[in-house]
This record gives structure tokens, sequence and C-alpha cells, in this order.
């Protein structure tokens, strides 16, 4: 990246941490930076995704991506609501990233950047719209479930983004979801105030048998 590159990407970057700032309340005065930057090279993903953290904006914490939305229009493939950084939550209140021994928010941070980073990883060849569920394979080996919405839209220099949603599910859950339809699942969830959160220390939602 020449100096003209780069200076154009810090640029659109804090444009971009400004208008996300806008909608989520300041972030907390840390980046959870990793050790290897994530990049994909010939379809192969290298390193994880930085982590930014609100934790003003709603209880707990929030959790989103910078690295998707480039300035260049690379990245993320669009979704049929256009360009997106993701975001998570967690019901746990920020603590120092990190802490030893780990805290329950340390755990979730560390959970969620392993879905962001794998999702992020696709990204660059799948679209991932609103209400649809990926499974991804987890660290530690067990199958994930992420249900996506749009959480908030922003603007960066007139260009409309958004904020995709990644939202952890239950497997039990996928019953209730074809019951309900995706949409409808998701307006359940916010009627009974697990939304947005992907905490699963709770009972899943569904009929049980």
């Amino acid at each position: 990246m020449n100096d003209s590159s780069n200076e154009q990407y810090i640029a659109h970057y804090n444009r971009k941490q400004e208008a996300i700032e806008n909608l989520l309340g300041p972030s907390a005065g840390t980046i959870g930076h990793a050790m290897i930057p994530f990049r994909v090279l010939a379809g192969m993903t290298i390193g994880q995704v930085d982590m930014h953290y609100f934790p003003d904006h709603i209880e707990g914490t929030g959790f989103t991506t910078m690295e998707l939305i480039q300035p260049d229009g690379t990245g993320a493939k669009p979704n049929k609501k256009g360009t997106y950084e993701l975001i998570a939550f967690t019901k746990q209140p920020f603590n120092d990233i990190n802490q030893d021994p780990p805290t329950a928010f340390n755990l979730m941070e560390r959970r969620m950047c392993d879905n962001f980073t794998q999702i992020a990883a696709a990204a660059q060849e799948k679209v991932f719209n609103p209400f649809e569920i990926c499974g991804i394979r987890g660290s530690d080996g067990a199958v994930r479930y992420i249900i996506f919405d749009v959480y908030k839209t922003f603007e960066i220099e007139g260009q409309k983004h958004h904020l995709l949603l990644c939202m952890e599910i239950f497997e039990e859950e996928l019953a209730t979801v074809e019951n309900f339809g995706h949409k409808g699942f998701i307006e359940m969830l916010k009627m009974i105030k697990i939304y947005p959160y992907s905490d699963l220390e709770r009972n899943w939602v569904g009929i049980k048998k």
C-alpha cells in the first residue's frame, strides 16, 4: 500500500468509526488487535479480525468489525441491503480484554471474534442476507448457528452501509424458525427481550415436545 492509498484508507477508516460511534456511542479506549492481521489470500484466511467494543449503547457490550468495508469497494460481498460491517452483543459488561483468568466477558469476546473471522472470510465469496441463517464450526469443533439482521444503517461520504447483526442461536431453535419464518423468529426474540444478544445462558425458544 503506497502513501496515498494508506492515507485514503486511514481517512475512510476514521469516517467509518465516527459514523458507527454516532449510532452506538463512543467505543472503548482499546482495540482487540489480532496478532496476525485478517486478510484473505488465494482463498485462504490468514489471521483474525480486529475487535472493536461499544460499552455504552445498550446493556452489556457491543462488538464490531471495521475491516469489511474498504474505500475502493472491495471486501465482503454486498447483500441485498448493501455493504456492511458485522456487529454482535453480549450481556456481559466490558472489562480488560487481557484479563487473566478470563471472565465471562473475555470468553464471549473470543467466541464473537471467532464467529466474525469465519463470517468475514466466507463473505469474500458468499452473500449473507438479513434473516438468513448460517452454520459455522467454532474453534471448539462444535457447529454454531448465526442468524443475520440489519441492526443499524449509516453513511460514509454519502454511501449507505449497515451493521449486520450476527446473533448466535441454538440448534434447537431451527425448528422454531421453520415454523414461524426467519423474520417472525427475529420478532419473537425482540418481544421476549433476547434480541440482539448472542449469550446462550438462556432457554432455547420454541415448543418443547
